[in-house]
């Protein structure tokens, strides 16, 4: 009987520790890979064992990014929010009504903008561990697009409240794409995004402005610029620098016609003033009058052109005398 009953003794302690084994099952965590939610609203990050299984004696342990502080902790049968992360504080739900069959999803209240990322399920038994990773992708449809002139030449669009990160489009009334000159991305103080775009005013008649995301959520926003038709006036960059230059030489050919005038007028005045010393000379050494030169007045040129200085160079001289006419 020493054989036999040592044969049952084993038999019986391996049917023990397989027994042990089939009640402690290795599980696994389980998840969606992402989920979307509306900026403001509810929203449940899922997550639950395989095979199914009671969890209620099980800690569950919902973190990003760090383990602690933590999402929201469940442990010893009941929530504790002793180091919940302060921007959860009474936003967070583990929903418990089919814990026991492995299935406790994580409700989240008012989603924000931060709320956005990687959330870490953490399960943990007396003997076995495991996690799973869920993405959350908080959304936001930002406001309709603002095209505004800067100046003739410029037109601006903008948009603000995007989530995720948005990108602007500019196109005519052709849906022919227009390259921007200038563009801005920025997150303003509810970490949501704004959009900015500038580009030169193009020949067209329409111009639209589209702002969208990666989740082809978007808004646009068209302007009329100018009339169907309309002839392209020097708001044209090139059109204004030729206009600008042909004036400036209009201008300048007339100062110098002006200054050449004056050249003209000033050697008719120099001629008049050598002649008239010459006839004082010729007087003088004559002796007609010693005192004629020192009296003579001078003449007054006139402003009137070449012509009527031309006349002054003629007046009559008699008897030593020069006589004014």
């Amino acid at each position: 009987m020493g054989p036999i009953m040592r044969i049952i003794t084993i038999g019986l302690s391996i049917f023990s520790t397989l027994y042990k084994e089939s009640l402690s099952v290795r599980f696994k965590v389980t998840s969606v890979t992402s989920v979307v939610a509306t900026l403001g609203s509810d929203v449940v990050l899922p997550c639950r064992l395989t095979p199914e299984m009671n969890a209620e004696k099980m800690e569950i342990r919902w973190f990003k990014p760090m383990y602690q502080p933590y999402v929201h902790l469940y442990i010893n049968g009941k929530d504790d929010y002793s180091i919940q992360m302060p921007q959860f504080t009474n936003r967070t739900e583990l929903i418990k009504e089919n814990i026991t069959r492995g299935v406790f999803p994580l409700k989240i209240h008012k989603v924000t903008a931060q709320d956005s990322g990687e959330y870490y399920c953490f399960v943990e038994s007396s003997d076995h561990h495991g996690r799973t990773i869920v993405q959350l992708n908080v959304t936001a449809v930002g406001t309709r697009p603002n095209i505004s002139k800067i100046n003739n030449d410029t037109l601006l669009c903008e948009s603000c409240d995007w989530l995720p990160k948005p990108h602007l489009t500019w196109t005519d009334n052709e849906g022919k794409q227009i390259i921007p000159s200038m563009e801005r991305l920025y997150r303003d103080e509810k970490s949501l995004y704004c959009i900015t775009s500038i580009i030169n005013l193009p020949s067209t008649s329409n111009i639209t402005c589209t702002v969208s995301n990666s989740l082809n959520q978007n808004n646009e926003f068209s302007m009329q610029i100018r009339e169907k038709g309309q002839p392209q006036t020097c708001r044209d960059l090139y059109s204004r620098y030729i206009l600008f230059w042909s004036c400036l030489a209009v201008t300048l050919g007339c100062i110098c016609l002006l200054l050449k005038s004056h050249r003209e007028l000033q050697k008719v005045y120099d001629a008049f003033r050598g002649l008239l010393r010459n006839q004082c000379h010729n007087i003088w050494t004559e002796k007609v009058n010693g005192n004629l030169c020192a009296e003579l007045p001078v003449p007054i040129i006139q402003s009137d052109g070449v012509g009527s200085n031309s006349a002054s160079l003629n007046t009559p001289i008699s008897n030593g005398k020069i006589t004014h006419v």
